[in-house]
């Protein structure tokens, strides 16, 4: 495909950014089709193809015009295709935050109903939370202040990673709501504006 790349990207500037990267294999094969079609040149990417194409299209300058239109239909076509593969992420993206935030909200609605009946349980999330956070507190304060055993750093990494990840899920529990809120209706307006930009 190579040796016909410069020739493509003359005729048709809006398919260059797909001939390149992750699914670029299927848009080469099919402006090979076209070339190949429109010329009668069975081998157009070959240099000897190359050759044979631009001799065609000097005689013939409106076959140039139809080789563009088909590759800008084919580029049209990508851009949708990718569109829309972006928008499915979003979504999945968004669904996750969304079933993140809805389970802390449960959870932290849980927590409020114990209190409200005077049930101890109400104290488990205080409780662990405190505990999280000062054992993460104590060990990254020994980390930073005392000499470590030769051969205990990476077990001391996955324990700090370890806690990070609980006191962050701990701050995420108390404080989190609202900023995961913000983001989730920030999200829905992306997707909003994503879906009425298609749909134009």
């Amino acid at each position: 495909m190579l040796p016909l790349i410069p020739l493509v990207i003359q005729i048709a500037p809006t398919i260059a950014k797909w001939l390149f990267g992750e699914g670029s294999a299927a848009v080469i094969d099919k402006v090979k089709t076209v070339v190949s079609e429109v010329t009668g040149v069975s081998d157009p990417h070959s240099e000897n193809g190359i050759a044979a194409v631009e001799a065609v299209l000097q005689g013939k300058p409106e076959l140039a015009v139809q080789i563009q239109a088909q590759l800008a239909q084919i580029a049209a076509a990508r851009e949708i295709e990718f569109n829309r593969a972006a928008e499915a992420t979003r979504r999945l993206e968004f669904e996750a935050l969304t079933a993140q935030i809805t389970d802390t909200d449960s959870a932290r609605r849980q927590t409020v109903a114990l209190a409200q009946s005077g049930s101890v349980i109400a104290m488990g999330a205080p409780i662990v939370s405190t505990l999280v956070l000062v054992t993460f507190a104590t060990v990254m304060s020994l980390a930073l202040t005392r000499s470590l055993p030769s051969g205990s750093e990476t077990i001391l990494n996955m324990l700090l990673g370890t806690l990070a990840a609980m006191a962050t899920s701990v701050v995420s529990y108390w404080v989190g709501s609202s900023a995961g809120s913000a983001r989730k209706d920030e999200h829905i307006a992306r997707l909003a504006a994503n879906t009425n930009t298609l749909a134009s």
